[in-house]
């Protein structure tokens, strides 16, 4: 798994692909394992999103990870912004960080990460209908790995790539080798033709 693919599971995965990307850019070679990531969006019919995804990491000894504690707690907020700043000019979509909170606790011998990130721009709204995505930014999975999507109560999906694991109500999930790119769904308001 590159460095870089893990930048962009720990941002989306809070875009996740949140921690691991991040830690891709602060660190040269990896110095962990990402044990697991779990990552939930929800919006509604603005175009506003947040993204909370905790992830679970096991460094190889601990100066590696106070190491990385301590470059992530100085430049993670900076991180986050200059990595939606890119994505926006890969993608075409501008996408702004309107607001970071980042949480570390150790639990045994992995060091918990959630990152809870509101993102301005990721939902678009195209007539009557909602876009929320970007783009084909791919992710690598890991087998104790979850994205869901949470859409309003009343939204109705009209299409979703990837192929989700499951839909159950206004919730689309991903599970594992299912989570290919961050997903791209299409949805309306309930009620409209």
């Amino acid at each position: 798994m590159s460095n870089k693919t893990m930048i962009y599971l720990l941002i989306f995965v809070v875009v996740v692909f949140l921690v691991i990307d991040m830690v891709t850019l602060m660190m040269n070679r990896s110095n962990f394992t990402v044990q697991y990531y779990d990552t939930d969006i929800y919006t509604d019919y603005s175009e506003t999103a947040t993204i909370t995804t905790v992830s679970g990491l096991v460094f190889k000894d601990q100066k590696k990870e106070d190491d990385y504690l301590k470059t992530y707690k100085e430049t993670s907020v900076q991180t986050f912004e200059k990595y939606f700043s890119e994505i926006s000019k890969e993608i075409g979509k501008t996408i702004k960080v309107l607001d970071v909170d980042m949480k570390t606790q150790k639990r045994d011998s992995v060091l918990e990460i959630t990152e809870t990130v509101t993102l301005g721009g990721l939902v678009t709204k195209d007539g009557d209908k909602f876009n929320l995505g970007m783009g084909d930014i791919q992710l690598n999975s890991v087998a104790q790995s979850n994205v869901r999507v949470h859409l309003p109560a009343d939204a109705v999906i009209e299409s979703t790539d990837p192929t989700p694991t499951k839909v159950v109500s206004n919730m689309v999930t991903w599970s594992g080798k299912d989570i290919a790119r961050f997903p791209n769904i299409a949805f309306k308001r309930g009620g409209q033709q």
